[in-house]
């Protein structure tokens, strides 16, 4: 019983037949496809879920499965050499199995795994015979409307078409039933439709449901939605329950936000990037250079730097200047931080023993117009200032 109300559906239809839930984002798709799950494995029947999304492992918190796949949160690390072994795992030694393809490196291989399993469940459902269900999300994925399906496709239309004989049923799941093959579509002998908007999906809706479903599916509520069974010809509107297991494909929401102090952020932004030579300092903005001083320059008969060369070599230079005094401060940084703070405060000279750097300040240059006197000019305050804080760095450190 999967639904709020009275609706029940026959287990071995489930297991055996071919099953499509669709619905936009946030309609309840995967929240429908989870309690189904659920009710199978409260039932201890078997099912293989192959996850597009890493969606699927919140059912460990109630059931006992395999979750395979390619990272470390995964039970068991796996490859396309242990097909055979994922399917005997799954179909013969009753183990239900999450395949989670959503962390491969290179997408073809998490393909091409699949591919390897759904065959091996394929030819030993011939053997073994009993029923199994095989889950597929993101249908669209492997069976596109666009044709000219690959080996996958291929595969899971011949599933679709003669897996039942052998036991082998599938369940698809699609946000856009527009987008995914109609040749499976029109096999399945039951679907849940929920909540659906774009036109061409709406046609889908209107071709199978008719006129006046299409027009209500537009507003029906989160986790609600129409269930069409061939088993007793029915369309019934219901409301799916909720599910009972870790949701992990729940949108983040805002409570995942923590703001950490100011000061830890800069302090880990400096380390990070220091060595980088990346500019943490805000950017000094040179003054654009007025009418005004380009007609004195012209007066005094200065001769304009040719494509800008003698401007670019002294940003340059300004530049490499504040790098190198960057990476000095950080070297005092960590020199200050290893001092403990009651030695750094016994230490620490009086206020007036503090050098009066004011006298040292450099002399001011002769006056000079336009954008090489100004450019000169902030170079000379820069490594002022730069001094000052390193002369006072050290006198705290001694």
């Amino acid at each position: 019983m999967p639904t709020t109300g009275s609706t029940r559906l026959p287990t071995v239809e489930l297991l055996t037949g071919r099953g499509f839930v669709t619905g936009k984002s946030g309609s309840g798709k995967s929240n429908t496809a989870s309690v189904i799950l659920e009710e199978l494995l409260e039932l201890k029947f078997n099912l293989l879920i192959v996850d597009i999304e890493g969606e699927y492992y919140g059912l460990k918190d109630r059931y006992d499965l395999v979750h395979a796949g390619a990272d470390d949160r995964c039970d068991i690390t796996v490859g396309v050499s242990d097909a055979a072994d994922i399917a005997e795992l799954a179909l013969v030694m009753n183990m239900p199995v999450v395949l989670d393809i959503s962390e491969f490196a290179d997408p073809l291989v998490g393909r091409e795994l699949v591919t390897a399993v759904v065959e091996e469940l394929y030819v030993q459902e011939k053997a073994v015979r009993k029923p199994f269900l095989l889950v597929v999300e993101e249908m669209q994925e492997f069976m596109p409307q666009t044709g000219g399906g690959d080996e996958l496709s291929n595969l899971l239309e011949r599933v679709a078409k003669r897996g039942r004989k052998r036991g082998l049923g599938m369940l698809g799941l699609s946000q856009r039933p527009s987008s995914v093959d109609k040749n499976f579509i029109t096999q399945c002998d039951w679907m849940v439709w929920h909540r659906v908007t774009w036109k061409t999906d709406l046609d889908i809706v209107r071709n199978i449901l008719g006129a006046e479903k299409a027009q209500q599916i537009e507003d029906v509520d989160t986790g609600e939605g129409f269930l069409m069974t061939d088993w007793d010809e029915q369309v019934r509107r219901v409301q799916f329950k909720k599910k009972r297991t870790h949701d992990a494909g729940a949108t983040p929401g805002l409570e995942s936000y923590e703001t950490p102090p100011p000061s830890m952020v800069s302090d880990r932004l400096a380390a990070k990037f220091d060595t980088e030579g990346i500019d943490l300092t805000p950017t000094i903005e040179l003054p654009a250079e007025s009418e005004e001083d380009v007609a004195a320059d012209e007066q005094s008969g200065d001769e304009a730097p040719e494509d800008g060369e003698d401007e670019t070599v002294s940003r340059a230079a300004l530049v490499a200047t504040v790098r190198q005094l960057q990476r000095e401060n950080a070297a005092l940084r960590e020199e200050l931080a290893a001092v403990p703070e009651e030695e750094a405060e016994s230490s620490a000279p009086a206020e007036s023993a503090v050098p009066d750097l004011s006298a040292q300040a450099p002399e001011r240059p002769p006056e000079r117009e336009g954008t090489a006197g100004n450019l000169l000019e902030l170079t000379e305050l820069a490594m002022y200032l730069s001094r000052l804080v390193i002369y006072r760095l050290r006198s705290l450190t001694r």
